[in-house]
């Protein structure tokens, strides 16, 4: 069922009087409830607007905003939508409000007025989701890059959204920290949890089921990571293709008849060895 929609939005930054720039342009899309998207695009593209627009940080200039059937242009709404849509972005100090990690977890929570027993339960449930249940008492200053990501998420999840967005939430990260990220997104994305990551990381777009691409503020592609990767568009977006798959498109021109587009190493493994057997 439709959770998240999205009406002919336009959306444009004031830069001065009698002169705006359109970061997006009549955009209408629907994700469905539970689904793990990946929102992609260059810089500049409007993929992080429309992440602020998802969670009423922003209000569309044209068109219609609708999480749950609340519209983000009504102010009334917006504490309830806040609560349903929690959203990480890219630097995890940024959303650190706390020196001990438990009472940064419980910040949001003691702020909508959760009475105590409940706040301990979530704060638990949401450092076991994040596997960060042993830092509990620990100062936040002493975490990795990775470990501060996680917590930042374990904050939105105390809130019990029903959707996470994820902000270009691993640019500031290494490969393992990404990696942790996006383990942690399929999990709760298992789990029930509508994740919408946007990204300009290919590796990562392969993980979600749906991949939507934005050029220039409008919806160039939307399907799934193989259908989008498949349509030889991607390059024109400014992206380009994951490193297993452009590997898998060299070996296809050196003779190699892989069957689609490959998306995994073990893909890739599992075509070489049939092929050479």
């Amino acid at each position: 069922m439709p959770q998240i929609v999205l009406k002919g939005v336009s959306y444009a930054y004031p830069i001065k009087e009698g002169y705006n720039v359109k970061a997006l342009k009549n955009v209408s899309l629907v994700i469905d409830k539970g689904e793990f998207v990946a929102l992609a695009g260059m810089n500049g593209s409007g993929k992080s607007t429309l992440a602020k627009l998802l969670n009423g940080l922003f209000v569309p200039s044209d068109g219609e905003v609708l999480i749950d059937g609340l519209s983000t242009a009504d102010e009334a709404n917006i504490f309830e939508i806040r609560k349903r849509a929690g959203m990480v972005f890219q630097n995890p100090d940024n959303q650190m409000v706390a020196t001990i990690i438990e009472d940064d977890v419980a910040f949001g929570p003691e702020n909508i007025g959760i009475a105590r027993e409940e706040i301990i339960e979530r704060v638990a449930y949401a450092l076991d989701a994040v596997g960060m249940s042993e830092y509990r008492t620990r100062t936040a200053s002493k975490l990795s890059g990775g470990q501060k990501q996680r917590i930042a998420i374990a904050g939105v999840l105390a809130m019990k959204p029903d959707i996470l967005i994820l902000d270009e939430s691993t640019s500031m990260l290494d490969p393992n920290g990404r990696k942790e990220i996006m383990d942690i997104a399929r999990k709760l994305n298992d789990e029930g949890i509508t994740v919408i990551n946007i990204t300009h990381n290919m590796e990562e777009a392969v993980l979600a089921d749906r991949l939507i691409v934005l050029r220039k503020g409008r919806i160039a592609m939307d399907g799934t990571p193989k259908e989008v990767f498949a349509s030889g568009q991607l390059e024109a977006c400014g992206l380009t293709l994951p490193p297993v798959t452009q590997l898998s498109d060299k070996l296809r021109q050196g003779g190699f008849d892989f069957d689609g587009v490959i998306t995994a190493e073990d893909e890739l493994v599992e075509g070489v060895c049939r092929l050479l057997k």
